[in-house]
């Protein structure tokens, strides 16, 4: 058969197929796709809050935190403190549209609270063994983790904290008073009110919640509502019912109750009417009845923020300490933890012990400001501060340590219990 000669167009174009073929089977792996975009409102995770965790009994507890990006995943893996097979909890998830964006103006440094679309994602650690602790984390991100207990079975002991009017913001000095009293291991705290102040200048949501992570992280968060959780139109319901809502059991709105080891806790909402005629006021009357009447009741602790007992601050309320105060002698209310007042106070009656916990960061008041009340005379201890107070409950005993951010105790006191 002839030989057919190629003509140079030809062999050109045999060259280029050849060319791009040896291209097309390059045994070089292709680059991984992409992460998905993120921005500084979301971070590589999408975790932009949290986790924190709240409403603990003696079986279950509820871890919450807050997404930037939907479809992050949903679990929480938790493990018994100290070791043990590892659980894994899924979420529901709540959708919400933040329509402001809020910032630190006198902090550029602060993360503002960004307007846009957030899921709130809440777990339920199930299966829980009464007074025992777990260990958890986020499915979406392994160092996002806390610790929660669940509560204690009746007459254990159970140490706890009280603080209030947090501003880490300023000069770190919440965080300060956290590392002195965080190392004393309370299985979950109350906080009186005002948790984080925009009317400071200096944070915001986005900036609180790492500065409070080593609290939020030792164990379950019980918030009363304070008037600075009000100081934006938005606030109560963007940020303050959507993170700490239901905190608790039992109440309608901000108002609840829950207990531990026999020993009750009352969350009072003072934005709202507080006598014992007022929707509140029933539901305490009925709900403290009802707890003094539970198989191991020990005694009962009531917080709230703005003060109905105070020589520091306007807000003393010599009428509705005179319609609570029976009632709580009544039913075994041992304590009465006030906020609002940005120092300490501690009013010794007969047979009911008030404090005034406001020092937790806040520019510090002056506590003598109506030392002139007659009330005052009542007032065994107080201080200038900024401090938190480690409680401890005992039989029916319980007892105080109020330290301040140098780990100085300026404070103590023993209360029997009924």
């Amino acid at each position: 058969m002839p030989t057919l000669a190629a003509s140079p167009r030809l062999l050109a174009a045999l060259g280029l197929a050849a060319s791009l073929a040896s291209g097309c089977s390059d045994p070089t792996p292709a680059e991984p796709p992409p992460p998905p975009p993120t921005d500084e409102r979301c971070p590589g995770p999408g975790i932009s809050k949290g986790p924190w965790s709240l409403r603990a009994d003696r079986t279950s507890a509820v871890v919450r935190w807050e997404a930037c990006r939907q479809g992050v995943a949903g679990g929480v893996v938790f493990t018994p403190e100290g070791g043990g097979d590892a659980r894994e909890a899924t979420s529901t998830v709540t959708t919400y549209e933040v329509t402001t964006t809020r910032k630190a103006v006198l902090d550029p440094s602060a993360p503002p609270d960004e307007a846009g679309t957030y899921w709130t994602h809440e777990a339920v650690l199930s299966g829980l063994t009464p007074g025992a602790c777990v260990d958890y984390h986020l499915a979406a991100d392994p160092a996002a983790k806390g610790r929660v207990c669940a509560a204690k079975p009746d007459g254990a002991d159970l140490r706890f904290l009280a603080i209030g009017d947090t501003n880490p913001g300023l000069n770190r000095i919440t965080q300060k008073v956290l590392d002195q009293v965080l190392p004393m291991g309370p299985d979950f705290t109350l906080h009186g009110g005002d948790i984080q102040y925009y009317d400071s200048g200096l944070e915001t949501y986005a900036s609180w919640f790492p500065a409070m992570r080593p609290l939020l992280a030792q164990g379950a968060f019980f918030p009363a509502l304070g008037n600075h959780e009000l100081e934006v139109p938005e606030e109560y319901e963007a940020y303050y019912r959507r993170f700490f809502g239901g905190a608790g059991f039992d109440g309608a709105g901000d108002h609840y109750r829950f207990e531990s080891g026999g020993v009750w806790f009352f969350s009072l909402d003072t934005e709202q009417p507080l006598g014992i005629a007022s929707e509140q006021g029933i539901w305490l009357a009925e709900s403290l009845a009802d707890a003094a009447s539970k198989p191991g009741y020990r005694f009962s602790v009531v917080f709230l923020h703005k003060p109905i007992v105070t020589c520091g601050d306007k807000s003393d309320d010599p009428a509705t300490r005179a319609e609570l105060e029976p009632l709580f002698v009544q039913h075994g209310v041992r304590l009465v933890i006030q906020a609002h007042m940005h120092g300490y106070e501690r009013f010794a009656f007969p047979d009911l012990t008030w404090i005034t916990t406001g020092g937790g960061g806040a520019s510090l008041a002056n506590v003598d400001e109506n030392i002139d009340r007659p009330i005052c005379a009542m007032r065994a201890a107080s201080g200038t501060v900024r401090h938190a107070v480690i409680l401890d409950a005992t039989g029916k005993t319980l007892s105080g340590e109020v330290i301040d951010d140098k780990g100085t105790v300026w404070d103590t006191f023993v209360l029997d219990g009924p």
